[in-house]
C-alpha cells in the first residue's frame, strides 16, 4: 500500500464525514423550521456531492476498472446506478423542500423526513461499499504513481 492511495482513502472518507455533516445542518434547520436556511444548507451539499461523485466517476471508479476490479463489471456498475439513485433523490428532496419553503405543511414535512430516511439508508450501504470494498481494492492494487495521480485529480477532497 502507498502513502498516496492511504491518503487518497482517508480524503475520500473525510469528504464522507464532511456531507454528512452538511446533510445534517439541512435537517436542523428542517427541524426548527428554517425552510429557508434547509435550503441554503441543502443546496451546499448536493454542489459538494455532485463535485465528490464526478470525481469517483471520472477518477476512481476507471482506475478501479483498469486495476481489474473484482473481475466483473458489477460493481462499477452498482456504483454508478448508486450515483443515479441519490442524484434523483437530492432533486426530489430539493423540490420538496423548495416547495416547503413556499408553503409550509407539516404533513410535507413529516413526508420529506420519510424521504430522506430513504435517501440516508440508500447512502449508508453505498458508502460501505465504497470503505470496504473499493477503497481498499484501490489501496491494494495501486501503485505509487497511480495513488499520486488520483489524489492530485481529486477535486472534492
Amino acid at each position: 500500500m502507498t502513502q498516496a492511495v492511504s491518503n487518497f482513502s482517508t480524503r475520500m472518507m473525510n469528504v464522507h464525514c464532511r456531507l454528512d455533516a452538511l446533510f445534517s445542518q439541512h435537517q436542523r434547520a428542517l427541524l426548527d423550521r428554517d425552510l429557508v436556511r434547509a435550503g441554503i444548507w441543502l443546496d451546499s451539499y448536493c454542489e459538494q456531492l455532485a463535485v465528490h461523485m464526478e470525481d469517483e466517476e471520472h477518477f476512481v471508479i476507471p482506475l478501479y476498472q483498469q486495476l481489474g476490479g473484482d473481475g466483473t463489471d458489477a460493481p462499477a456498475k452498482l456504483f454508478l446506478g448508486e450515483h443515479a439513485k441519490l442524484r434523483e433523490f437530492m432533486a426530489r428532496i430539493g423540490a420538496v423542500t423548495a416547495a416547503l419553503a413556499t408553503q409550509p405543511d407539516d404533513r410535507e414535512l413529516l413526508k420529506l423526513f420519510d424521504l430522506e430516511a430513504n435517501y440516508k439508508n440508500l447512502l449508508l450501504h453505498h458508502d460501505l461499499r465504497e470503505r470496504n470494498a473499493l477503497y481498499p481494492r484501490l489501496l491494494t492494487r495501486s501503485s505509487r504513481e497511480q495513488g499520486t495521480a488520483l489524489a492530485a485529480a481529486l477535486r472534492s477532497c
